[in-house]
């Protein structure tokens, strides 16, 4: 018998087949050949890698598979599914640098690895590639780009840390076979990958129709209608599911509805610390939760096979991110519902996310001459120094390194910044083309919404899929799956729940860079040569409190209430006074405050001043 199939029977079972595609993929990848994988989610790509690995260990003796994977979610998973075939994987991260020295032996002294683990964002850190790259380079039996569209500048979610891989390429031994897979490419994601990979590239493609999944579109133009339906429906549906938010807010939002109407619900989005991610996709993988609600933060390749729905809050901006999503369900059971709730505020959203998504060429340029004027400043030196926002110094910084304009050098334990030898010139042709690209890809989107035929087949021909079919399972197929309408008490308890919740705004804890601070204000801390020297974080007593947020502008609840009184009415209403008054008056209280200061605007010059006297006349205060 063939050694690849006798592996597969160890690890899965007698009567294990490979699907279609997957004995292909590994010959030729043992055969040295670059290949890349284009097939649908819960296909099995991951088998491919870790048979191949398993095989071309056995083959060479010693050596690693090189695995770049884009989240730690699914680096877990990865590592999980690997045990299945008696591989031991390691993975090198922020968060374990104190094991590097320890894994790198492994690695190369003990033969102790079978593969090894990194995210993109590695291949930019200078440390990894001096202390671990440079030295198991020569150790490569495999190289692996898994979500591969990544790489490609037209991907739906294209990371500039992938570029940097091409460049990792020309590092290792040029006999090395790398092998790129993706469930969501379509043909001019896929001519860029083998633009970038090679042209004698093998190609394995397979039909993208995901044969479990019943799609229903629902409009429903309100956040409270939504809550609404939720509320009703998730209770009817198979199993755990996820419901997927635009927004870390709206991720909250429906978290606490869901837990306010006994649904069971945890959040997961990207500011949540890696430790609480950990135990939420524990509780979620063991059915503890019936719902996890999430952002894009969890996405590509997390296999759990009896995900029963998932739910869209809002409408995705693209329909690989969409194809990629409802991908998660449906994996190892035979029916799993998709809906895609579509509300008022879906386009503004992916909108605000298309155009944020390169730096501007004014900030490309300010952060430009300031590191030509001032090399070697540190991030937090930049940040300080700049008038711009930090998140976008970020993007601008990580934008321009991976494009060679600046680079990095460690110095005395600091990444300091220096302007390259490349002449400087902002690359607006390919950020206006690849942003003109999303915007017909929201068209698409939108599109979708509308369609009177399949929604499946529809998905797959925008994949470039040449077997797409009808799928006999969504509502256009065979009729409604779950009722469209909300019943009247629910959404009323939903917009009630809106109205309730108030954000807080949290005060700033360091000082900026660029400013003179009296010593009597800041900590004093350590630096490297021992000197005591003035801190940027402000003393507890002099920090202002946090503040309070009535509602985001323009969003549900009393959102819209502000944006009428803006710009309609010139006349912030009495109902917002009386939110206000409602959540200010015990903390007022509590606080002893005496008064209240409006911040007036030119264009509006009586809006708050007017609202602030209705309002502490209310109060009771001056």
């Amino acid at each position: 018998m063939d050694r690849v199939y006798e592996i597969l029977r160890e690890s899965y079972g007698e009567n294990a087949e490979f699907r279609e595609g997957q004995k292909e993929a590994i010959d030729a990848v043992v055969n040295g050949k670059r290949t890349l994988v284009v097939q649908k989610t819960g296909w099995g790509k991951s088998l491919v890698y870790f048979l191949a690995t398993k095989l071309l260990k056995e083959k060479k003796r010693d050596g690693i598979t090189l695995i770049i994977s884009p989240l730690l979610a699914l680096m877990n998973n990865q590592i999980d599914s690997a045990k299945k075939l008696g591989i031991n994987v390691k993975t090198i991260n922020s968060d374990n640098k104190d094991e590097w020295n320890n894994i790198i032996s492994d690695i190369c002294d003990n033969n102790t690895v079978d593969a090894l683990i990194i995210s993109p964002e590695r291949l930019a850190n200078a440390d990894f590639v001096k202390d671990c790259l440079d030295k198991i380079k020569n150790r490569v039996n495999l190289f692996v780009v898994d979500e591969a569209h990544c790489i490609s500048d037209w991907g739906h979610d294209f990371r500039p840390d992938y570029r940097r891989i091409v460049k990792i390429l020309q590092l290792l031994p040029g006999n090395v076979p790398v092998l790129a897979t993706t469930a969501t490419a379509n043909d001019r994601v896929v001519n860029d990958i083998v633009a970038q990979l090679g042209e004698n590239l093998v190609i394995s493609r397979g039909e993208l129709i995901r044969e479990s999944l019943a799609i229903q579109v629902i409009k429903l133009q309100k956040k409270e209608d939504r809550l609404a339906w939720l509320a009703e429906n998730i209770e009817k549906m198979p199993g755990s599911g996820v419901v997927y938010c635009l927004t870390k807010a709206d991720c909250d939002l429906v978290t606490d509805w869901l837990n306010e109407n006994d649904i069971k619900s945890e959040k997961y989005y990207a500011d949540i610390s890696k430790e609480d991610k950990a135990i939420v996709l524990e509780k979620f993988q063991q059915n503890e939760i019936k719902v996890l609600v999430a952002t894009v933060a969890f996405g590509m390749g997390y296999d759990k096979p009896d995900i029963g729905f998932v739910i869209h809050f809002q409408r995705p901006a693209n329909i690989v991110s969409y194809y990629q999503q409802i991908g998660r369900a449906g994996r190892g059971i035979e029916l799993a519902y998709a809906i895609l709730l579509c509300g008022e505020e879906d386009e503004h959203i992916n909108q605000y996310f298309i155009n944020s998504a390169f730096p501007t060429e004014k900030d490309m340029n300010i952060v430009v001459d300031f590191i030509t004027d001032n090399p070697g400043k540190s991030i937090s030196e930049i940040k300080g120094a700049l008038n711009i926002r930090a998140n976008r110094v970020d993007k601008t910084l990580k934008y321009l390194t991976v494009g060679d304009d600046i680079y990095t050098e460690d110095v005395n334990r600091k990444k300091c910044y220096y302007k390259s030898a490349k002449k400087w010139k902002p690359d607006l042709e390919r950020s206006e083309g690849i942003t003109a690209i999303r915007y017909k890809e929201m068209q698409d989107m939108d599109e979708f919404t509308k369609q009177k035929g399949c929604y499946m087949k529809y998905i797959a021909e925008k994949l470039d899929d040449v077997n797409a079919k009808v799928c006999g399972k969504c509502s256009n197929c065979r009729g409604l799956l779950f009722d469209e309408t909300v019943g009247a008490e629910t959404v009323q308890m939903a917009q009630q729940f809106i109205k309730s919740k108030f954000g807080v705004i949290e005060p700033r804890k360091r000082f900026p860079y660029r400013i003179g601070i009296k010593d009597e204000y800041q900590f004093k801390s350590s630096s490297p040569d021992g000197q005591r020297k003035n801190s940027t974080v402000i003393k507890d007593e002099y920090q202002f409190k946090s503040g309070i947020v009535l509602s985001n502008y323009a969003d549900a609840g009393y959102g819209m209430a502000v944006q009428k009184g803006k710009y309609v009415d010139g006349y912030f209403s009495d109902e917002l006074v009386d939110a206000s008054v409602k959540i200010l008056s015990e903390f007022i209280k509590n606080n002893n405050i005496e008064w209240i200061t409006p911040v007036t605007s030119k264009r509006h010059p009586q809006l708050v001043p007017d609202f602030a006297k209705r309002l502490a006349d209310r109060l009771g205060i001056g």
